[in-house]
């Protein structure tokens, strides 16, 4: 993959986690209404916006890593990320190599 690429892949999955930390936001203050909350896809494809659907506890533990990111199953891309865990159905955690996250990293608001 070329450079250019994983940058703005990386620019790409920074500016989707900066999202889902703000649907985090509002999900708390529904958390007593519901166990689940939505996010969105973290991957690098620009144009996705597709709908995942987790606990506000399985989110945290996401961001417990700056290098998680919590993708579809079908948009892994194994050439720059490995699965780090399963959350069932169609959702898996990725993790990118230190050298291919910097630019995600950078956007992250919790870091």
């Amino acid at each position: 993959m070329s450079e250019g690429r994983a940058e703005r892949l990386g620019r790409n999955e920074g500016l989707f986690r900066q999202v889902n930390e703000r649907l985090r936001e509002l999900g708390e203050g529904f958390s007593v209404v519901a166990d689940r909350a939505d996010f969105v896809c973290e991957c690098g494809d620009e144009s996705c916006a597709e709908p995942i659907q987790l606990t506000l506890e399985e989110y945290e533990r996401v961001r417990s890593d700056s290098r998680w990111f919590v993708v579809l199953r079908a948009h892994v891309k194994p050439e720059v990320e490995r699965i780090a865990w399963d959350l069932g159905q169609r959702v898996v955690v990725v993790e990118k190599p230190e050298d291919l996250a910097d630019e995600a990293l950078a956007a992250d608001p919790r870091r």
